[in-house]
């Protein structure tokens, strides 16, 4: 039997949640052709920065445009992520690096893949009332109706020999904040497409929100402000190629800080 994982990691503290169906979301071969866009962004300033960032990728194996409802055997799956930094009367800087690739993709690859790191001081200008809002949302959605191998409007790869039941799976994962002063280090990944349905949906989230320069364990040196890490999933598979509803999984995980604060959370969602 194959497991699902979503492993959440929230500084000091390791919570594992573990569910195990007959079979999860699956991943959806590429069309036949396939696109790639990487972007790179590096700012600084004395003064403002605002940056903006919204991906929406969705692959089928069917024709898109008349969905709902999904046919027999039909699949489809979608990746969004979005980031709104807005940085006021102070000193930031700004990277960040953004890789969307349409191909199919293996165990160990990803269709989105994002990297940020981000300082702010609101005294870096000299001047007073600076601040930093930022927030950071990826999610994994996909759905699918049930068939046996290659059956129905759509293959799912060739040399299946296996029921391929239901599913309509969402996971949600990101962070918000505001603050006068924080070194803030986040990456984000998901997988939903690949040649073979043996290879996992997949979705990573990791924030790491803390004072510029600060000494572990220092809360003098702490990040000024508040911020909110947070995970949600909501997990429905079904039974065989049947529409029967065999798992039904509700999760919520929220954690918030304020104050001289540090703040982290690990996300790792992955199929069976």
């Amino acid at each position: 039997m194959k497991t699902r994982l979503l492993l959440l990691l929230v500084i000091p503290m390791l919570m594992i949640v573990c569910v195990t169906p007959a079979l999860g979301a699956r991943t959806i071969p590429a069309s036949n052709e396939t696109n790639q866009l990487t972007v790179v962004t590096s700012a600084a300033a004395i003064g403002s920065v605002t940056a903006h960032t919204t991906i929406v990728y969705t692959q089928g194996n069917g024709n898109l445009t008349d969905n709902p409802p999904l046919e027999s055997g039909e699949g489809q799956s979608t990746i969004a992520y979005t980031e709104d930094t807005l940085a006021v009367n102070g000193a930031v800087t700004y990277d960040k690096y953004t890789n969307l690739d349409t191909g199919n993709q293996g165990p160990n690859g990803d269709n989105l893949e994002t990297e940020r790191i981000i300082e702010y001081s609101a005294e870096g200008d000299g001047q007073t009332g600076g601040r930093m809002l930022s927030s950071e949302e990826i999610l994994v959605d996909t759905a699918a109706t049930g068939t046996i191998d290659s059956a129905g409007c759509c293959p799912w790869g060739s040399g299946q020999d296996q029921v391929l039941p239901a599913n309509n799976d969402i996971v949600v994962a990101g962070s918000t904040m505001d603050v006068t002063e924080a070194s803030v280090a986040s990456t984000s990944g998901a997988r939903t497409t690949s040649s073979s349905v043996d290879t996992p949906v997949e979705l990573t989230y990791s924030v790491n929100i803390q004072g510029i320069n600060q000494t572990p364990g220092d809360m003098n040196e702490a990040a000024q402000g508040s911020a909110t890490a947070y995970v949600s999933a909501n997990l429905q598979e079904g039974l065989g190629n049947e529409t029967a509803k065999g798992t039904d999984v509700q999760y919520s995980d929220v954690t918030s800080a304020s104050g001289l604060f540090d703040l982290a959370k690990e996300v790792s969602y992955t199929s069976g």
